[in-house]
């Protein structure tokens, strides 16, 4: 509400045509001035979004962040080891069984191998697993 009360003061103070003349001049290069920002502001956003400058920007991050080195290098060991198990039991000339079975493989083995890490960093004891409790009896 200010800058409209402000806006109608400057107009009640415009009495002649010089006066008028030097706010239109005034407002055109203010409208000038914004212009030419938001021109530089897009500008910058299309090089942004580039995806030559995104890649850059995320390896960047990357690199930062050791704890996001660390998770994306856990996703990308599981979703490998998943893969290649996957291709281990899934032949070719497969049936829809067996590639139903690869594909819960790859989705368990891929869980697995990626939230691995997670369960070395809780504070609470290790739930042992049915395998260890089968094989230690």
């Amino acid at each position: 509400m200010s800058n409209e009360e402000s806006a109608e003061e400057k107009l009640e103070s415009i009495a002649n045509t010089t006066d008028l003349q030097t706010a239109i001049k005034r407002l055109e290069r203010r409208k000038f001035i914004l212009e030419e920002g938001l021109k530089e502001h897009f500008h910058d956003l299309t090089v942004s979004l580039k995806p030559k400058n995104i890649i850059k920007n995320t390896i960047a991050e990357l690199q930062e962040s050791t704890t996001l080195r660390q998770n994306v290098l856990k996703v990308a060991l599981g979703l490998g080891a998943g893969y290649f198990s996957r291709r281990l039991l899934v032949t070719k000339s497969a049936g829809v069984v067996k590639k139903a079975l690869g594909a819960v493989l790859q989705y368990g083995i891929t869980n697995f191998i990626a939230k691995k890490g997670d369960d070395e960093n809780d504070e609470y004891p290790k739930k042992k697993n049915v395998l260890r409790r089968i094989l230690s009896i």
